[in-house]
């Protein structure tokens, strides 16, 4: 188990944070100058090649109700939120975020209109000028990228009103603050849709297009650079941002196409990388597997964003092997893993602790999985759903594989990162006529305990036998660290549409899957358990699910082929009853 942050890097995201807020408070009295825009001309028209929403949530805003997380708040048809207290910071970042804009431009009813621009002229009104919150630079990309991709289907149906032009105003004075502060903004996604908003925003405004959309293309091209992989994954190993960084793309690629301004080569490609490997996350029910931070997503929006993009003639793969996943799909049956190790800094602020997890899944549904996250989930459970215990693999002596930062002042200077990675992890893979094996060992419990845990799994050609073995063993040539036993769980969390039986043996278990199909799970170590789990990979509520859990103890000083260090299961699928 490898540290990986040094006292150098506590030190400098210190002195930075330091710096940045001296910067603010030492600005605050000469910002609204420095902002000053005395007149724009009518925004370019261009919509872009699709616009992803919810207009039931939509539909839910024009009554005045805003819903976000578990949060609520209703401020009537004609009222507004921005005067008002809102529940949670979470909220409130949502609320300044304006991704709710796109809910409301789903909806395609007229009065959807209206209530965008008077929604934006009253944040305008209350926020315009400036607000530490309100304008802090992650924030603040992410409400200019919303309010340039909605301009043309949504606030612009007044253009030549004096409203229209002070919401210009506004927008261009944004544009102008988010340039500044652009290398504040976080890494990852925050910074891709800051250059992807000076972009747009150079691309839609007359006047000002030099000022913004060259840098805004150069410093789009950098961070397609650092954080699309070869292999078309997202460099936080998570298939949800992977999809979120090719609507990003494609969103800026079409604007800028309908702009008749041409776009990058770098952007194109990476489109092209991320079209790719988007079919080799999705779960055989067509959304996402619950890696790395993310969820399944609305089928909806999958197809909108994959029907956007252009279609790709490659041959199906089955590993990635910089984003560090595998694939084994026979017969509808398909087996997605986790064989990476933890993203590199400062890019793991969402990683999760969960070498060797795999989620399982047919046409049918979802049969093993991970508990998952949704961005619409309470965050109290955020952290939690990180460790190991909340995926579908071995945990060691009841801890996770890895180490997240504790709350407290470090996780404010550095975010939610990990503190202890997982690795180092190795993968291997072997197809043959009967089937396909693959097999990954990972060194999360090695300096600790002592012990690497290694998984072999196996599908069949026909998909109907799934097998896997579990080892801890001592790695060859090195020296155990004791001669203790310590306790292990292997957890195999199950989909709420699921319903668990176990025999009366406790070696096995009847898996009924959405209430049509049938599986047998087995296993040569026992007593099994069955216990209370939960499934947050969708939806604003935790769903309740079961789980299945074989404990044991494993020996410190053990080879891998002690009985006690080694468990053998299986998931075999029963023939259909007529």
């Amino acid at each position: 188990m490898a540290k990986r942050i040094s006292f150098l890097r506590i030190l400098r995201a210190i002195l930075t944070a330091a710096f940045r807020r001296w910067c603010i408070e030492l600005e605050a009295p000469i910002r609204s100058l420095r902002l000053n825009v005395r007149k724009i001309d009518i925004f370019y028209d261009a919509k872009p090649s699709f616009i992803y929403g919810d207009k039931n949530i939509g539909k839910a805003l024009l009554k005045g109700h805003f819903q976000n997380s578990e949060h609520n708040l209703d401020v009537g048809a004609q009222g507004d939120p921005w005067t008002l207290a809102v529940p949670s910071e979470q909220f409130a970042r949502w609320l300044h975020s304006f991704y709710w804009l796109n809910d409301l431009a789903a909806t395609k009813d007229k009065n959807a209109n209206v209530r965008a621009r008077n929604l934006v002229d009253k944040w305008i009104e209350t926020y315009g000028k400036w607000n530490f919150f309100a304008w802090s630079p992650d924030i603040l990309s992410e409400r200019v990228f919303n309010l340039l991709t909605v301009w043309s289907p949504l606030l612009d149906g007044d253009s030549l009103s004096k409203k229209a032009q002070i919401r210009r105003i506004s927008v261009v004075r944004q544009l102008k603050r988010l340039r500044t502060v652009y290398k504040q903004t976080s890494p990852g996604l925050h910074r891709l849709k800051a250059a992807a908003a000076l972009a747009i925003g150079g691309a839609k405004i007359k006047e000002k297009t030099d000022a913004f959309l060259g840098r805004g293309l150069d410093w789009l091209d950098d961070e397609v650079n650092n954080q699309i992989l070869p292999d078309g994954g997202h460099i936080s190993r998570s298939p949800e941002q992977a999809l979120q960084a090719l609507e990003i793309l494609l969103i800026v690629d079409s604007l800028l196409f309908k702009r008749g301004v041409e776009g990058s080569r770098t952007v194109s490609r990476a489109i092209d990388r991320l079209r790719s490997v988007i079919p080799f996350f999705c779960a055989a029910d067509g959304t996402l597997p619950n890696f790395n931070g993310g969820g399944e997503n609305h089928p909806l929006r999958l197809r909108a964003i994959m029907k956007a993009a252009p279609d790709i003639l490659t041959k199906p793969f089955g590993y990635c092997p910089h984003t560090g996943y595998q694939r084994i799909s026979s017969s509808g049956t398909l087996l997605i893993m986790d064989t990476g190790g933890t993203p590199p800094g400062p890019f793991d602020s969402q990683a999760h602790l969960a070498p060797g997890s795999f989620e399982l899944s047919t046409k049918i549904g979802r049969l093993v999985v991970n508990c998952g996250w949704s961005r619409q989930q309470p965050r109290k459970f955020k952290k939690s759903v990180r460790n190991t215990a909340a995926h579908s693999t071995l945990v060691l002596n009841n801890e996770s594989a890895g180490r997240i930062v504790k709350d407290g002042w470090l996780a404010k200077t550095l975010g939610d990162v990990v503190t202890f990675g997982v690795g180092p992890v190795t993968v291997s893979r072997k197809e043959q006529d009967s089937g396909t094996w693959v097999e990954v060992s990972h060194g999360g419990y090695r300096k600790k305990i002592g012990l690497l845990h290694k998984r072999r799994v196996y599908m069949s050609i026909e998909g109907d036998d799934v097998r896997g073995e579990d080892t801890l063993l001592v790695p060859l040539g090195a020296v155990p660290l004791s001669n203790n036993e310590k306790p292990y769980d292997i957890r195999f969390h199950f989909h709420p549409d699921v319903r668990v039986s176990l025999s009366q043996d406790q070696k096995s278990a009847l898996l009924i899957q959405a209430g049509k199909t049938g599986w047998r799970f087995r296993t040569d170590h026992g007593p099994i358990k069955i216990e209370n789990s939960l499934y947050l990979g969708t939806g604003s509520t935790p769903r309740k699910c079961q789980q299945i859990v074989i404990s044991g103890n494993a020996f410190c000083d053990s080879d891998g082929e002690t009985l006690s260090n080694k468990v053998r299961w299986s998931f075999r699928k029963l023939e259909a009853r007529n």
